[in-house]
């Protein structure tokens, strides 16, 4: 996806919504090797295209995760449990500008869509940034909404599956709605805080349920 002007907009009204004015010292871990897209680099007046830059320069301890290691991105496998223990409850920020609707555990995706090797693959990576966050993270999701591009992404969202998700994780939803993007992609926008260290859930065979393409 990238970041263009209408997802950075929607970072800084979450965060700020949530309390934190500034990201001085605040750990903040981006899903994928974003970029700056455009749009956001001439609203938001930043000449790099490393995502990874902007936020350092407002001063906070950014980590990225990529297969890709670009733009100092740790290639982490997001479908399998995380490898790094210090990772666990350390995070205030964690951001997912259209990349986990990637994560199915599989470079070419199958013929036929649902299968549970590819639903356990991406309940796992919901289920570390769960893990990620430390209590009173904020998560901040755009993701390509049911009945959007049919090519971009195995899997798309609607609005449930956030309330479902946040119901049983006890999350604080900031913001839930629906965003036109761009001509070719619908998204939603969702933002949410956790306020309690327990386990994820629920597990991947209800949350299977929740899942669409």
């Amino acid at each position: 996806m990238g970041i263009h002007a209408d997802t950075l907009d929607f970072f800084w009204e979450s965060v700020k919504t949530a309390g934190i004015t500034r990201l001085l010292r605040k750990q903040l871990l981006e899903l994928g090797n974003q970029e700056m897209r455009r749009s956001a680099k001439d609203k938001y007046k930043f000449e790099s295209k490393n995502s990874k830059i902007y936020f350092l320069t407002h001063g906070s301890y950014h980590i990225s995760i990529d297969w890709n290691c670009c733009g100092g991105a740790v290639p982490i496998d997001m479908c399998k449990p995380i490898p790094v223990e210090r990772y666990r409850n350390n995070f205030d920020i964690v951001t997912n500008f259209g990349c986990m609707e990637h994560y199915c555990g599989i470079e070419n995706l199958p013929k036929v869509w649902g299968g549970d090797k590819q639903m356990i693959y991406h309940w796992q990576s919901w289920n570390n940034i769960h893990d990620m966050g430390k209590v009173g993270c904020v998560y901040i999701h755009c993701v390509p909404l049911i009945g959007s591009s049919h090519m971009h992404g195995y899997f798309h969202y609607d609005l449930p599956f956030f309330v479902q998700v946040c119901k049983h994780n006890s999350y604080e939803i900031l913001f839930l709605r629906k965003q036109m993007h761009n001509v070719r992609i619908n998204y939603v926008f969702c933002s949410y805080v956790k306020k309690e260290d327990k386990p994820f859930a629920p597990g991947w065979e209800v949350f299977k349920g929740w899942l669409h393409r």
